[in-house]
């Protein structure tokens, strides 16, 4: 994996809250990226990926949900912190035509933006914890 970089995963074992969240999702990624020494270990301290737009609905065992109104999408985002990771998860449900036309085209755009605010917020948290960007 790609220390400065998000890579591409499947959801991590510990992704248990975001997999309850939605019933038969239409769409779900996930990006993840190396923990660095130092760096925060609670996902809450995480939330600043989505610019503390959303506020946590629950949080358990290494992992951080939060609901994402956009839309009328049925949205979720999860955060999830393993020993070596730190892992951006999300599910969508596009339930009514209103959605389906939202989530049609940002779809496109999701992955570029889940990335590049995964990517400053781990540069942030480097900095802050002293172990370089």
């Amino acid at each position: 994996m790609h220390k400065h970089k998000p890579v591409a995963v499947g959801f991590p074992e510990g992704a248990r809250l975001i997999r309850a969240a939605v019933a038969r999702p239409d769409y779900q990624d996930a990006y993840a990226m190396e923990l660095r020494p130092g760096m925060p270990r609670d996902p809450a301290a995480w939330t600043g990926i989505l610019g503390d737009s959303f506020p946590i609905a629950a949080q358990q065992d290494g992992e951080a949900l939060m609901k994402v109104d956009a839309a009328g999408l049925d949205a979720w985002a999860s955060i999830v912190i393993d020993e070596k990771h730190v892992t951006l998860c999300s599910s969508v449900k596009a339930t009514a035509l209103r959605s389906k036309l939202y989530w049609g085209v940002v779809r496109w755009f999701h992955p570029f933006m889940a990335r590049t605010m995964m990517t400053r917020t781990h540069r942030r948290l480097a900095r802050a914890a002293g172990s370089g960007a």
